[in-house]
This record gives C-alpha cells, structure tokens and sequence, in this order.
C-alpha cells in the first residue's frame, strides 16, 4: 500500500474534511522542509506524520503512483511548495498593505449597498434602433469607424497623463461612454462589428475600448438601464490603467509570461484601483467594479478568489468581455483565435462555472454564436459576413455574402451580394473563418446544421 511504503504507517486522518487544505502540486514541493500536520491522501491513509521531511524519495514514490497533486494544511502549503512560497513573498513585497487600504476603500461601497444593482426606469434596449435584415450604410460604418479610433487615442492620453497627472477630468469619459451608447442605439449590430476589427491593435487603450463597448451591448442585452450601461461602460474603459505601472516587458511581452511575471501583472488591478482615485466624477461603483473584474465565479479569479454573487454584476459581465477581447487579439507570440471558437471557449469556461450563465445568454444575443463582423463559410459554397445578431436564434445571425461560389468577391451594393436572414432561409453555416488573422478555419459543428439540410448533404456524400 502507498502509505507503508511511503511512511510505515496505515493510520488514517481522524478529521481530514475539517482541515484547511491547499492543493500542492508534486513536483513543487521542497525537499528538506518539515511538515508541521501530518499528510494523508485522499482516502485518508497517512503519508507522512507531523514534523516528517519531504525527500525525493518521497516525491518519487508518489510520481510512482501516478499522484501530482496532494491536500496538505494551508500552513505547511505556504513552507513546503515554492509555488505557495513564491506567491506569499510577492504578496509580501506589495500586496498586502495595497490590499488593505483598498479593501478598507471598497468596504464601504459593499456597506452602502452598492453591491446589488438598482435598475429603475425604461431599459435602454427599449431605445435600440433594430435593423433586421438590412445592412449598414457606408457613410455610418465609416463615421463609426473613425469615433472608435478617436476615442481610442483620447483613451490612450487620459491613460499615460494619470501618471503623473494630480486629477483626471472623469466627464470627458463619461462624454466618450455616452457617445458609444448613442451609437449603438442608432446601430447596435454597426458598433459590434466596428469594435471587433480593432482586433489586430492589441494596445490597452483598444483594448480597454473594446471591451467598454462589448460589456454595454451585454448590459443593454440584459435589460439595464441607461444609467447601469454607461458605469459599465466607463468601467470598461478605466479597469485595466494600472498595467501602465507593470514593467514593459511584462505588460507588452513578446512571449508566454512566466508564473512569477503572471503575479507581477495581477499587481495592476490594485494599481488601477489607486489611479481610480484621480478621476474627477466617477461613480464609487465603478472602482468597486474595476477591482472585481478579474474574479471568477467559482472563486479560481483575483486578486480576492470572490465567488458568486459577490461578484458584482458589472464584473462579471466585465469578466466574460475581458476573455473574449483577450482571445480574439492579435499578440506579438500568439494569433488571435476565430470569434466563433472563442465563443465556444466561453461556452466551455461557463460548463467549469468560469462565468455566469445569464451574461453568457446576453451575449449571445448581442453577437450571435458567429461574432457580428466575422466571416463565415455558408454550404451554398458561398461566403459571407454576419451582419447582425438575429436574437434567440443564435446559430442563424444575419449575414451578407461577400463571395459566390466560384470564389469572386463582390461589392456591397453588388446585386449577388445578397442579405440572408438564415433563420428563414435553407443554408447553414460550414465553417467559422478568421477576420484579419488567426488560424485555419473551423469546421462548424454538426449541430449548428438546419436538420433538413443536413439530410440532403448525407444523401450526397452517401
């Protein structure tokens, strides 16, 4: 058995469920440091008993048994693994006074009960324009197209002069906030798709503006008033400054971070929250927001590991815009991945319990489960743009065709260049194409294809 040959004994835990336990991974612990409570496994049976020194042998007698994890005491976790070792010392070194003055700030945001959200009044979906099946005017597309690039430059200024700057004028954000929800009032599906071409930037002021817009298409999706979109808005555009604190090479890495760089950038959510104090006019929820932004629902996020409902609302929604923009953004080490296979990303971060369900349904909505602005492969040989999200149905947006089965790009004002609202129409997508860059393309899975049709294929290949 594993505990005689580990440690001669077989005398099982008498109370394991009531210790503090920290998974430690095996190659991580440290030979030479004695434990202070003993160490069983899984089933209770004693590895090693109190004040016991961890040896290779003991590791390797593990590995042997196929064992890369194990439960030890919270304590002995933080003396015995230099995983646990490494992250007490960089909390050591800066968090922990930054954690208290900023809890002691965000306490009493939670005591005045702005941790639930107050949502009265007319919903701002109310006052969407809802285009159906019609496409974008060029003129709007290309006014929309230069705001986005303005507000992303003001962004990029406000963000370097808190620095050094001793206030910020927080108006001239709200001003920027409320001139994206204007736009998407006018065209909701225009925005979307606008934002998401800002993909191959990946700079923090696009990213802080992609994500403002994408986490306001979610909140309007849910039914939040005008009110809630932009503090969700505004979040969205200030959350992330505290990465201008973070050394270069970590903040704009030209390579896959290290553990201990990973730490070193989860610095910035505290930094954030001390330049936070500069803005002139912002919402005391938005700072609150800011620093939950990077939670996750099953408590695995930080810097806090909050779960649930302490989560506030806008961070989570937040949340789930911070790992699309992220997946589908171009690194100097990494290509983008396609917006529809980060929407089945997501879809699988929902199944561990990542992300909450109804902001996931929200964004459905808002983007269709093929990204407004991202082409698509339709079985009719054709390809085609998704121009707009068609609402419940979110394996059928509205897309354009951009090219003919013979592989001939037409214009827009093309007259084969044809709208299709796929709900009601007999082809079904095949294959998720990347916009700028990215991978090969995805063929579409075979649930996504409308029964009938699918039928008609199997008798062609058959």
């Amino acid at each position: 058995m594993l505990a005689e040959d580990i440690s001669g004994s077989t005398n099982s835990a008498p109370s394991v469920t009531q210790m503090r336990t920290a998974s430690v991974d095996v190659d991580s612990l440290i030979v030479g440091r004695a434990i202070k409570s003993p160490l069983h496994d899984q089933h209770g049976v004693l590895l090693l008993s109190e004040g016991a020194i961890i040896t290779e042998v003991f590791k390797q007698k593990l590995r042997d048994r196929d064992i890369k994890t194990i439960e030890v005491h919270t304590e002995d976790a933080n003396i015995i693994s230099t995983t646990h070792v490494v992250q007490n010392l960089t909390r050591a070194q800066g968090h922990s006074s930054h954690h208290e003055g900023i809890d002691s700030q965000l306490q009493k945001t939670i005591d005045d009960g702005l941790q639930f959200v107050t949502n009265e009044g007319p919903a701002s979906r109310d006052s969407v324009r809802w285009h159906g099946k019609v496409g974008y005017e060029q003129s709007t597309r290309e006014v929309i197209d230069t705001k986005g690039k303005e507000q992303c430059e003001v962004l990029d200024q406000l963000m370097h002069s808190s620095l050094s700057a001793e206030s910020i004028d927080g108006f001239q954000l709200s001003r920027t906030v409320s001139a994206s929800l204007s736009s998407l009032r006018d065209d909701f599906d225009c925005v979307n798709a606008s934002a998401l071409h800002l993909s191959e930037d990946a700079s923090l002021a696009r990213h802080c503006y992609r994500m403002s817009v994408l986490s306001m298409s979610i909140g309007i999706e849910m039914g939040l008033n005008e009110e809630n979109v932009c503090r969700i808005g505004v979040a969205g555009l200030l959350h992330d400054w505290g990465m201008l604190k973070v050394p270069e090479h970590i903040r704009n890495p030209q390579r896959p971070l290290t553990y201990s760089e990973k730490l070193e950038c989860q610095k910035h959510v505290m930094y954030s929250v001390d330049l936070l104090q500069k803005v002139q006019g912002l919402p005391t929820l938005v700072a609150l927001v800011s620093y939950q932004v990077h939670e996750q629902m099953n408590g695995t996020g930080y810097p806090r590991g909050r779960r649930g409902s302490n989560i506030h609302l806008f961070a989570r929604i937040l949340n789930l815009a911070h790992h699309y923009v992220e997946m589908t953004t171009k690194l100097p080490y990494q290509d983008a991945i396609a917006p529809y296979d980060a929407m089945l990303k997501l879809f699988a971060g929902a199944k561990q319990g990542l992300f909450d369900p109804s902001v996931l349904r929200a964004m459905l909505r808002a983007q269709s489960l093929f990204p407004v602005g991202s082409l698509v492969m339709l079985s009719t040989g054709r390809m085609a743009r998704v121009l707009r999200a068609n609402g419940d149905h979110y394996t059928e947006p509205v897309v354009q065709v951009i090219q003919d089965e013979q592989g001939q790009t037409l214009l827009p004002d093309s007259e084969k260049s044809v709208i299709i609202n796929m709900s009601e129409d007999n082809c079904y997508v095949t294959r998720a194409l990347p916009i700028l860059h990215g991978p090969e393309p995805i063929p579409a899975p075979h649930f996504l294809k409308n029964p009938n049709s699918l039928k008609k294929l199997q008798k062609q290949e058959a």
